[in-house]
């Protein structure tokens, strides 16, 4: 990954548009973390966090959560300098037994969902309870992988680069608290 110069980032975001604020994204972790609060009651699951992007969700949603959970995480991904590749690559496999738990991934987007889907398909070999996967945004267009799905979303986003609460711009602006792309 190519460091880029502060003005090359200051000019990334003059030419963005915030395309949901702030505000908006954290009434969606609320609306969010409700949702797992009823769905997880008494059921103790794994959180396993999906590095770098579930950081800044999973920062969000893990304070607003009551019921108990351990948690995890992994690393893993098909992206070289921005450019999704067919390979999963594992920078980090969970070191714990899965066997028998309910796991919850938490990830930033739901793109093409190609490196979730893989994801899964890696745990569930190791014979968890569940698997369910929550993501902060899901892009809405028609490449998503057959087969699979999300099963809890805070916010849906047109198809288009975005960036912030987790997404990077070339390795950067991953911590911006809304949802930004450059302007058509």
């Amino acid at each position: 990954m190519s460091q880029l110069s502060n003005q090359e980032i200051e000019q990334t975001l003059r030419d963005s548009e915030c395309l949901i604020s702030s505000s908006e994204v954290a009434a969606a972790y609320g609306r969010l973390a409700a949702i797992l609060n009823q769905h997880y009651a008494g059921t103790n699951p794994i959180v396993m966090v999906v590095m770098n992007g579930g950081l800044i969700p999973a920062g969000q949603l893990l304070t607003q959560l009551t019921f108990y959970h351990r948690m995890h995480y992994i690393h893993a991904t098909r992206y070289r300098h921005n450019a999704g590749t067919n390979e999963l690559v594992w920078n980090y496999k969970p070191d714990l037994d899965i066997s028998g738990e309910r796991i919850l991934l938490i990830d930033d987007i739901f793109d093409e969902g190609i490196t979730l889907k893989t994801i899964v398909a890696e745990l569930r070999k190791e014979n968890p309870a569940s698997i369910e996967c929550c993501v902060l945004l899901n892009k809405q267009h028609d490449r998503k992988v057959a087969g699979f799905d999300v099963d809890f979303v805070g916010l849906n986003v047109a198809d288009r680069y975005v960036y912030g609460c987790g997404m990077d711009f070339h390795g950067y602006l991953r911590h911006l608290p809304g949802i930004y792309a450059i302007k058509d």
